[in-house]
């Protein structure tokens, strides 16, 4: 690449990821209103001045280059890669800013009635938390940085809940629903660099269109189904926080974010008919988008079924629930392995990451097999979930069994190997097999390094098992923790979680080509 097409590279990535802050800054205005209605004025102000900051940036990028390429293939996955980390950076100036302009007496009166403890809203005045908080929730992972989350003000739970759900489905899928631009001839890249979905409309844009539809509807479904379990079930909440609750729980719960508004995440309405009731928003959360458009094009439950990614999920929930409920079985930590066994794996597996159960006092045998099945698995492509994803762990089961078939018969049979609807030629399906076994290495090796650092750098009063499933939680998106991630967290451990988050929400590949892309730009300088 010369000279010249760098720089209009460059201008190209500019112009996108300009617009894609213009239209990010529309939820901090959302928040805004929220913050205006519960008259939490300073975190109003500061979420006004943040969506100044970032509409009038992104919006003079997306002017200024109006007139560069439209982008190639890599810099598709460049957009994504970058297009991501700068919303992050931008989405972190809420916090930071109504942690220094709000007084600590408002702050004060974040602190639910009857609690004695300091509002968290002051630990954002560190900026690496800030860029922490934001990246966690852009990438739908769940950690967090408020040790007691109602103690912010609502109107910055509310902004959190929104930026998991915009980075659910996918920020650059957004931009290319909303943004006006021409045909685009690697739009396809663009699409699939966050978001493995089936082409829904003949065009990637009217895809992606559909996508954020259907994406809507089923959040839409999920508050209304929150909001009247809360009212049935616990009557004397209120009508408003009910609301609240619902609203917020439905948009993190469906992007597989796992953002609570209370103390204890799901525990704490202390209910275990809500806890049930915040199940199928989980088990949504997981199924392939694509899946429910055509539900609703047929009118048929068939279309689940076919999905061997759905197939694999159903056998997984209980068989993985029973394992659960009996390697917590006589802890003492856990008062009811049923409940608890059964709400964290499904928790899991969906990479949701609400939590009703104190998973630092679990034993290391129940700890390691969260992490090594239900949050490196993940659930299915095409669904706001990280891990492996289930197609993945399908393809490569399969190929296996296929291996050792293969084995029995002459080489003279030509064995195909079926996947759901279609029968895959060994050609094709070695290239699969190979692009899943690619990834899963890859998805490993940075796993084992992010490991090794964190061991490394972590206290002593956390063992192995610990830091292992923080590390495969973050990784995955999962954002169930073991108690690692928290304010006092050293720098270091704070920065590779980070990092963690960012490449597990893209697959990897996008991060990697974005940073070979600028090492090769500073090399040729």
């Amino acid at each position: 690449m010369n000279h010249t097409d760098n720089a209009a590279g460059m201008k190209t990535l500019a112009r996108d990821i300009g617009g894609l802050q213009l239209l990010l800054s529309a939820g901090m205005l959302a928040a805004l209103a929220v913050s205006l209605i519960f008259g939490e004025y300073f975190t109003a102000l500061a979420l006004f001045a943040s969506a100044a900051i970032s509409a009038g940036c992104g919006g003079w990028a997306w002017r200024h280059f109006r007139n560069a390429p439209e982008p190639e293939r890599h810099h598709a996955m460049m957009i994504a890669g970058a297009g991501w980390l700068v919303s992050a950076v931008f989405g972190a100036l809420p916090f930071l800013l109504a942690a220094y302009w709000t007084p600590e007496a408002a702050a004060r009166a974040f602190v639910p009635a009857g609690q004695d403890y300091a509002s968290s809203l002051f630990f954002f005045r560190n900026p690496l938390h800030s860029f922490f908080e934001s990246m966690s929730a852009y990438t739908a992972t769940g950690l967090t940085m408020a040790v007691h989350e109602p103690s912010i003000g609502r109107g910055l739970l509310f902004y959190r809940s929104v930026c998991q759900w915009l980075g659910g489905a996918g920020v650059v899928i957004l931009s290319l629903a909303l943004l006006p631009r021409p045909r685009l001839a690697n739009e396809i890249e663009l699409f699939r660099s966050e978001l493995a979905v089936t082409k829904l409309r003949p065009g990637i844009i009217g895809t992606a269109r559909e996508t954020w539809k259907i994406y809507a509807l089923v959040t839409g479904a999920a508050a209304l189904w929150l909001f009247v379990s809360t009212l049935v079930f616990l009557p004397g909440y209120g009508f408003v926080n009910s609301l609240f609750d619902a609203v917020n729980h439905a948009m993190t719960g469906l992007a597989a974010g796992g953002f609570s508004v209370l103390d204890d995440s799901i525990a704490g309405y202390g209910s275990y008919a809500l806890e049930l009731a915040h199940i199928p928003p989980m088990i949504l959360s997981a199924i392939s988008l694509p899946l429910y458009y055509f539900f609703l094009r047929e009118r048929s439950l068939r279309v689940f079924w076919r999905d061997p990614q759905f197939r694999l999920m159903s056998l997984l929930l209980p068989c993985g629930s029973l394992a659960a409920v009996l390697l917590l079985w006589g802890v003492p930590a856990v008062g009811d392995p049923l409940r608890e066994g059964i709400f964290q794996f499904i928790s899991a597996l969906t990479t949701t990451g609400w939590q009703t159960s104190d998973i630092g006092n679990w034993k290391n045998s129940a700890v390691m097999f969260f992490a090594f099945v239900p949050m490196l698995i993940g659930g299915s492509a095409g669904a706001p979930v990280g891990g492996f994803k289930l197609i993945r762990v399908y393809l490569i089961s399969r190929a296996v069994v296929w291996r050792v078939r293969r084995v029995f018969l002459p080489e003279s049979v030509v064995l195909p190997l079926r996947t759901g609807d279609r029968t895959l030629s060994p050609d094709a399906m070695k290239r699969e097999v190979h692009d899943a076994a690619v990834f899963c290495l890859v998805y490993l090796a940075v796993l084992a390094a992010a490991i090794i650092v964190v061991a490394h750098y972590a206290g002593p009063g956390f063992t192995l098992a610990d830091i292992l499933f923080e590390c495969v939680s973050t990784q995955g998106n999962v954002g169930l923790s073991s108690g690692l991630t928290a304010p006092d967290m050293p720098v270091v451990i704070e920065l590779t979680l980070m990092l963690q988050m960012w490449v597990g929400r893209l697959e990897i590949f996008p991060v990697v080509i974005l940073f070979s892309a600028l090492a090769t730009r500073a090399f040729r300088r």
